[in-house]
């Protein structure tokens, strides 16, 4: 049945391109695609359901969503969603679940998600649950999208969930913790016994130096570098986040030189981040910082004072390359390096306000211009 409605349609647009084709076809009919699980056997081949109606229920209908993430368009317009976004989509999932649950919810349609209802997943997020506003914050945008994919497939979504606004954290209260040269200095001098400890070294050295994030630092490998003037490396890569292409120059001599000759192997990303600790603390980067800690006992970020070891993560790694060199490179090769696109996202990054030091500038010329 379904190749008899597939079929001449494939033929008719094939010139078309049929991937664009099959995207088109499952979109305009507002289907949703679900894989029936089989047996497990040699010939085993997922089966193919079309449902003519979508769910109307906000639990069933995030299940068909994330069903169907192989099918919908990432920022690339390309199909398949990545993994960290389906992460999201199951989190909220989890947690819509949960919520309905405990206030004794039934299951909630779309078009009971007034004002009051939101307002009460709100509150359970922030109050019940304590999780941070910035994640609280990313499970109503989910809500918020959920439910225009809703309305796009014809369900009725009250007219609240569509104009939704998710939060953050103020800009004047995030924490940024970078590493500075000294401290830099201190790795790069230490000495290891520990084997696992000594290659994790290495990658804190190499994450400094190239700016990337931990999900593109891993996948480095020999192949990816090439020989540039100087004395230095270019590092070409495609970053998994945005699948933009962009090429790194490493000039520092100590890390050329592990690159080209004592190259470490790739570590799991949790480990990383618990072995950097164990360096960082070796090193004796002890200083003080306001800032907050993974609590394992009740799942949550606590905010405290804590030596700056024990905060720190591989993506302060990256951080660190952009804040140390701002000011000292030019901005727009910086954003190369890193691959921000919008100078105003990158200043937001390493959480400097142009507006302000412009504006103080001005002050301060002023001033040097009255007389005495």
């Amino acid at each position: 049945m379904i190749y008899s409605v597939l079929i001449p349609q494939i033929e008719k647009n094939l010139f078309f391109g049929l991937g664009d084709f099959l995207l088109k076809f499952l979109w305009d009919r507002a289907l949703i695609l679900i894989y029936m699980e089989t047996e497990t056997d040699a010939s085993y081949c997922p089966k193919l359901q079309i449902m003519d109606r979508c769910p109307t229920f906000v639990d069933h209908y995030t299940q068909y969503f994330i069903q169907n993430a192989p099918y919908r368009r990432n920022r690339q317009q390309l199909p398949g969603l990545r993994p960290n976004t389906l992460r999201n989509y199951d989190n909220f999932y989890k947690n819509w679940q949960r919520f309905e649950k405990i206030h004794g919810h039934p299951a909630l349609h779309f078009h009971q998600l007034n004002q009051q209802v939101v307002q009460q997943f709100s509150q359970w997020l922030l109050e019940d649950q304590k999780f941070t506003l910035n994640y609280a914050g990313r499970l109503i945008g989910i809500l918020k999208t959920i439910c225009l994919d809703a309305q796009k497939n014809e369900v009725r979504v009250h007219p609240f969930a569509l104009k939704l606004c998710s939060f953050s954290q103020p800009k004047h209260q995030r924490i940024l913790i970078t590493l500075n040269f000294s401290e830099l200095q201190k790795i790069e001098q230490l000495e290891l016994s520990k084997p696992h400890l000594e290659n994790t070294r290495k990658w804190i050295l190499i994450g400094f130096w190239v700016g990337q994030r931990i999900s593109n630092l891993m996948q480095i490998r020999p192949e990816n570098l090439r020989p540039a003037g100087q004395g230095g490396l270019y590092l070409d890569l495609v970053q998994q986040k945005t699948q933009k292409e962009i090429t790194v120059g490493i000039i520092h001599p100590y890390v050329v030189e592990l690159l080209r000759n004592d190259f470490p192997y790739p570590v799991q990303h949790a480990r990383f981040n618990r072995y950097m600790k164990a360096v960082l603390k070796a090193a004796g980067i002890h200083q003080k910082v306001h800032a907050a800690r993974y609590d394992g006992k009740s799942k949550r970020k606590i905010y405290g004072i804590y030596p700056k070891y024990q905060v720190m993560s591989s993506h302060d790694l990256r951080r660190s390359f952009a804040t140390n060199f701002f000011g000292k490179i030019p901005t727009p090769i910086l954003m190369q390096m890193t691959g921000h696109s919008k100078e105003s996202t990158f200043l937001q990054y390493i959480g400097h306000d142009p507006n302000r030091d412009s504006f103080a500038d001005a002050f301060m010329r002023k001033i040097a211009g009255l007389p005495a």
